[in-house]
C-alpha cells in the first residue's frame, strides 16, 4: 500500500493549481511573505489559518482572521479535523482542496468538486444607528435680546447749563473788553472819570 502524505491544493484564487504538502507539525498561511503556505489576496489576514498535523489527522484552525475560514461552507470558530476531499475557503475567493496524497490508487476514490465551490454568505455589518440631535426649544424669555446700534451716551442736563452758562458769560466778557469808552461812560451814568 503506498504512503500517503496530506496536502493543499488551490483550486481558485491567486495561484490555481499550485498544491502544498503538509510536511511539519504546524502549516500557517496567509498574505504574509513568512508564512509556510503564502496567497497573494487582500481579503486574506496576513495570518490567516493553519494546519495541524496530529497522529490522529490533520486539522485547521482560523488564527482570528478579519474575513475568516470556511471549512465546507461553514464558517471556523474552532479547530476542525480536515477529511480527503473537504473544501477550505478563505475568506471568499480562494478555495483549497485538502487530499490524502495516494488516497485515490489505495482507495479507488476521485473526489468531485463542485464547478463553483459553495460561497459562505457574506457577514453584513449592522448598520450604525442614526441619532438625531433634538434641541428642545427655547423659552421666550431666554431668548437674548437682539443687539441695537450703540446710541451716543447723553450728558447729564447741569453739564449742558454750565456750558450754556459759560458762553454767556465769556460773550459778556469779550464785549465789555471790546466796547467803546461812551458806552461805559452810559452804562455808569457818566460817573467815570473822563465821562462828560
Amino acid at each position: 500500500m503506498a504512503e500517503t502524505k496530506p496536502q493543499i491544493v488551490m483550486r481558485s484564487g491567486p495561484i490555481p493549481g499550485s498544491s502544498y504538502y503538509l510536511e511539519k507539525a504546524e502549516v500557517t498561511l496567509g498574505r504574509d511573505l513568512s508564512n509556510d503556505i503564502p496567497v497573494p489576496d487582500a481579503e486574506i489576514s496576513r495570518r490567516h489559518a493553519r494546519f495541524i498535523v496530529k497522529p490522529d489527522g490533520v486539522y485547521i484552525e482560523d488564527l482570528g482572521s478579519t474575513n475568516g475560514t470556511f471549512l465546507n461552507g461553514v464558517r471556523l470558530s474552532s479547530p476542525k479535523r480536515l477529511t480527503h476531499g473537504d473544501l477550505v475557503t478563505l475568506a471568499e475567493s480562494t478555495v483549497m482542496s485538502f487530499e490524502w496524497e495516494g488516497a485515490r490508487e489505495a482507495a479507488g476514490y476521485t473526489p468531485t468538486y463542485h464547478a463553483e465551490p459553495p460561497r459562505p454568505e457574506p457577514v453584513q455589518p449592522r448598520p450604525e444607528p442614526v441619532y438625531q440631535t433634538v434641541e428642545p426649544p427655547v423659552p421666550q424669555r431666554m431668548l437674548a435680546p437682539e443687539p441695537t446700534p450703540a446710541a451716543k451716551p447723553r450728558k447729564p442736563w447741569y453739564m449742558n447749563f454750565f456750558l450754556v452758562l459759560l458762553i454767556i458769560l465769556i460773550i459778556i466778557g469779550l464785549v465789555l473788553t471790546f466796547m467803546p469808552a461812551s458806552w461805559w461812560c452810559f452804562l455808569t451814568f457818566n460817573r467815570l472819570p473822563g465821562c462828560f
